[in-house]
């Protein structure tokens, strides 16, 4: 009896070494493998924010697609690379041999943007895009710490002049640009750029404009920004609903729809007292 017991264990022993779940698995996992990332997009519940002209209604903080606060990794990973000087300072120093590049991309008048919500990337072919997919909610206008592109973006689509600079670039310079875009308009965003140039490490984007400089020149700027400010195909001024990070907001400088742009600068770029 005890023999046919021990024949009996061992038996359901050896059976127990040799089920197939307990040994290693080649074939694949579904969904994904023990320890592999789902990269599988998260089903969001947007159907109450559909729009037939952006695919996604905008401005509307909804926590399924956008609220300003979710999935923000999607456009960075709040690296202070972004807004520090980690390079050599003297590399980036004004050059008034170097001219500013304006540069024009052709936007077809029936193209709309698409509104992506924050389960979904978006990359751009442009170092410094003028126009494309952006995110539902825009920036509240004024200075920022750091906003992402996606960001900034919407508010070019709605007539804004966004003023980018590399951390690294000549402070002096910087103030010089900021004064001006801040006594321009209403509608501006000012936020570092470390995907700048050395030689260009300051630029103003408009919707389908942008101008690279080394050197502020005052004239040019205020130029740029009265013949190109504002051209956004849609007319809103209605400040946006991100404020990540935000510094300073703008102030109204001739009414709300900045009617009048950079109304205390002469044709020449000076101030006027």
């Amino acid at each position: 009896m005890l023999k046919n017991i021990v024949v009996l264990c061992m038996t359901i022993v050896s059976a127990k070494a040799l089920r197939p779940y307990d040994e290693p698995w080649h074939r694949r996992w579904f969904p994904h493998g023990p320890g592999e990332q789902d990269s599988n997009q998260a089903i969001s519940d947007t159907k109450n924010l559909y729009d037939a002209h952006h695919g996604i209604a905008m401005g509307v903080v909804d926590s399924s697609c956008d609220d300003g606060k979710l999935n923000l990794q999607m456009d960075w990973f709040n690296n202070v690379e972004n807004y520090t000087c980690f390079e050599n300072r003297s590399l980036f120093l004004p050059q008034a041999t170097v001219h500013p590049i304006h540069s024009v991309e052709h936007i077809p008048q029936e193209y709309s943007a698409p509104h992506k919500c924050m389960n979904e990337s978006i990359e751009y072919d442009e170092i410094i895009p003028t126009f494309g997919t952006h995110r539902p909610l825009w920036a509240v206008y004024g200075e920022y710490t750091f906003l992402p592109r996606q960001r900034w973006l919407h508010n070019l689509e709605h007539g804004a002049v966004v003023m980018l600079y590399h951390p690294c670039a000549n402070m002096n310079e910087i103030n010089i640009l900021r004064k001006i875009v801040k006594n321009c308009l209403y509608r501006h965003v000012i936020t570092p750029y470390n995907l700048l140039t050395p030689t260009r490490p300051l630029a103003l984007v408009t919707w389908g404009h942008r101008l690279e400089m080394s050197k502020v020149a005052p004239d040019v700027v205020v130029g740029f920004i009265r013949k190109h400010g504002l051209r956004g195909p849609e007319k809103t001024h209605r400040n946006g609903q991100y404020d990540l990070m935000i510094r300073e907001q703008a102030q109204v400088i001739s009414d709300m729809d900045d009617q009048t742009l950079c109304p205390r600068f002469s044709e020449n770029g000076i101030e006027m007292k």
